[in-house]
């Protein structure tokens, strides 16, 4: 029979140490790897729906009379609010209560933003063109399995936004 040496047991449980470090260290390393990939493809989502928004509202509002049915992705736990700025003392008399205060602040100080695409972690404003919206003269959109959805009417020189 062997006799384990006092040695060679320092030398084991410094393997397992060294062991454990490493598989931290990966861990740590993957964990940030995979925030900052999710984080990406939000922001990329995000730029892609300013885009699209941009280009239907542009494309529509030429259009007189016709109507068009959009949908489109958004990042997740987000909502999209659109803003009909020339009817500004209106919104901010209809705002709920303890609406997102710099949206109130944006509005109340005219600021050129009239879409809004804001949640927990996340808040982008930005100008669509001009657009009209019926009254309260604002909508707010949350979405409904990862997409929001609007009727995009042509009035000639702005776009009417529709539920």
């Amino acid at each position: 029979m062997q006799k384990i040496r006092k040695s060679q047991i320092s030398g084991t449980v410094f393997v397992y140490v060294f062991s454990a470090i490493v598989i931290a260290v990966i861990l740590i390393f993957g964990y940030r790897s995979i925030i900052g990939t999710k984080e990406k493809v939000e922001q990329t989502e995000l730029a892609i729906l300013k885009n699209k928004i941009i280009s239907d509202i542009g494309m529509m509002k030429a259009d007189f009379g016709s109507s068009k049915e959009v949908s489109y992705s958004m990042p997740s736990q987000t909502q999209l609010c659109l803003f009909d700025l020339e009817k500004k003392d209106a919104i901010l008399e209809n705002l709920p209560e303890g609406f997102n205060v710099l949206i109130i602040d944006s509005i109340r100080n005219n600021i050129r933003k009239n879409a809004f695409v804001w949640g927990n972690e996340i808040f982008e404003p930005f100008y669509i063109r001009e657009i009209e919206i019926k009254e309260p003269y604002f909508q707010c959109l949350k979405p409904i399995a990862g997409k929001v959805s609007f009727v995009i009417e042509g009035a000639g020189n702005k776009a009417l936004i529709l539920p």
